[in-house]
């Protein structure tokens, strides 16, 4: 004869086998016979816990806990479920309960204190977590979590140490591993607002790094650990700091991402990159703009990289189909000459900006143009000026060898960034109607800058070029290479080509309603890309963005 001892023993049998579908019926077989045997209810509620059905599984638990209240196997059974099934503030409380039942049980501890930082208490979870490693001094994964807690309270170089002795404790465990990297990154600045004029600590991002790429060796799943290897590698790209190691392993890393999730933007952006870093801009190009396909018009301009990227075309063919600039620039409002240079076939400072922009900073150049003096030329363009704007201008034409121009455009309905991009971009056309009117050398400048040396030795270092650029060399991506908050423009064949080029390539693509912020410096960067691909090199004079003496700009370069 079968006894509920033998029955229970076989059902356990099957169930620790993973034979769930033959331990059901033995545990409700047990159940019929004895409705209030504890440990079938248990470990019934159990298995339909296993299964997924936490609906089935809480009745059976809790009915087998008020047979055992102090079995702390039964209680945090229930505590799991409870988790499981969302009921969050009833596991709290089971979990407290199984602690305070086993006070040596570390994992009971360490789950109260991962329920307590899903929800937000990271105080209390820095509690369990604490008890955790009172009872099991060796637990990593408690160290780490503490860490994360503590981090959360504002207690970042308590987190560090954790993390440290956590990596000491398990130097293969990838959790460890990526928390570390997080310190590690955190402590060189990369938790705070990144850009390219603050140096980080190059010790730490290297340590950082290798962490992440160690922790994804292990294992090549680790989500946290790829999103914050992909993270860094972006900001350090955009910064000028990305060690060149670094790409390559993000990059490794983002094509596994990508894989997975087709349309990770930053994992396409890291990718991308790596080809501009290695002088393939036209296949980053290429890259980025299959996986625009996978986007709407809409999703492509709200995300960052792609909107960036929409504007790059590079390669051999990167400026066929260009329309002829003169043929764009009746889509755009009339450049109304109000005052014109005096003559001669001297180089003319050009500077184009909004009526607010002239305001707030080019009636600074302007002053700092009369007191560096030396005869220098300027022409002035301004989109929408004011009656107050106009006569301010009228005013130092008596004092400086100074045209200037202006367009009207109705902004109705425009909003900030692409009122902002057409104020920043729309100037390139303007140039090469006044190239192609007077025929002189045209040294842009932008508004918020102001002059700090003679522009006339500027201007003869610039003899025998057919353009003047300003380069980042820190690899900062195509829209950053470029930085043109100064551009010299000869009247040499290949200069006025080149300006002619840039022009079309901004008037197509605003004309287009396609034009985002940067598309000024993604248009030289092109065309320069693309007729060194096609042979025709310029004579580019370069200057150096981090050092170039004769103009102090006010914004960040």
């Amino acid at each position: 004869m079968v006894t509920l001892r033998d029955a229970l023993a076989a059902a356990v049998g099957h169930h620790q086998a993973g034979r769930l579908d033959e331990a059901r019926p033995l545990y409700h077989s047990i159940l019929r016979s004895q409705p209030g045997h504890p440990d079938a209810l248990h470990l019934l509620g159990v298995l339909e816990s296993q299964s997924g059905r936490p609906s089935a599984a809480l009745p059976l638990l809790r009915r087998a806990v008020a047979l055992l209240p102090g079995d702390a196997d039964f209680l945090g059974n229930l505590a799991r479920t409870l988790r499981a099934a969302g009921q969050s503030d009833a596991a709290e409380r089971a979990y407290a309960r199984t602690a305070a039942l086993d006070p040596a049980d570390a994992q009971i501890a360490f789950a109260l204190g991962g329920l307590r930082l899903e929800r937000g208490d990271a105080a209390g979870a820095a509690v369990a977590f604490a008890l955790a490693l009172a009872r099991r001094p060796d637990f990593a994964e408690a160290r780490i979590n503490r860490a994360n807690a503590l981090a959360a309270l504002g207690r970042a170089e308590d987190a560090a140490r954790l993390r440290r002795q956590a990596v000491a404790l398990a130097p293969a465990h990838p959790d460890a591993l990526h928390n570390a990297a997080v310190s590690a990154l955190a402590d060189a600045g990369l938790d705070r607002p990144l850009s390219h004029a603050r140096r980080l600590n190059p010790e730490l991002v290297e340590r950082a790094g290798r962490a992440l790429a160690h922790a994804l060796a292990i294992d090549p799943q680790h989500g946290a650990a790829a999103d914050a290897l992909l993270g860094a590698a972006l900001s350090l790209v955009q910064a000028g700091q990305a060690p060149p190691w670094l790409l390559d392993r993000a990059a490794r890393t983002a094509l596994t991402v990508l894989r997975r999730n087709p349309r990770d933007t930053r994992a396409a952006g890291v990718v991308a990159y790596r080809f501009y870093r290695r002088g393939r801009t036209d296949l980053a190009g290429r890259f980025m703009r299959r996986v625009s396909r996978r986007f709407t018009a809409a999703e492509v301009e709200a995300d960052f990289e792609l909107r960036l990227w929409s504007m790059v075309r590079a390669g051999r063919r990167a400026l066929d189909g260009l329309p002829d600039p003169d043929a764009l620039l009746g889509t755009f409002p009339p450049l109304e000459l109000l005052a014109e240079p005096p003559a001669g076939s001297g180089p003319l400072l050009a500077v184009s900006c909004d009526d607010g922009y002239y305001r707030r900073f080019a009636t600074g150049l302007l002053d700092s143009v009369e007191a560096v003096g030396g005869g220098v030329a300027v022409h002035v363009h301004v989109v929408n000026p004011s009656a107050e704007t106009l006569a301010d201008l009228a005013r130092r034409r008596e004092r400086l060898l100074l045209s200037y121009s202006r367009e009207q455009v109705d902004f109705t309905g425009w909003d900030d960034h692409r009122r902002t991009t057409y104020y920043a971009c729309v100037r390139f056309l303007r140039w090469h109607q006044l190239m192609t009117r007077w025929g002189r050398p045209l040294l842009h400048l932008d508004a918020d800058c102001t002059l700090d040396g003679d522009p006339g030795a500027l201007a003869a270092l610039l003899d025998g070029a057919d353009v003047g650029l300003l380069r980042d060399a820190r690899w900062r991506g195509p829209t950053r290479e470029i930085t043109v908050c100064f551009a010299a423009f000869q009247p040499t064949p290949r200069g006025r080509a080149f300006l002619a080029s840039t022009a079309a390539y901004i008037g197509a693509f605003l004309r287009d309603g396609r034009g985002f912020w940067m598309l000024d410096q993604a248009a030289p960067f092109a065309v320069l890309d693309a007729l060194e691909r096609r042979g025709e090199r310029l004579r580019v004079r370069w200057f150096d963005v981090l050092d170039f003496p004769w103009v102090r700009f006010i914004g960040e370069k």
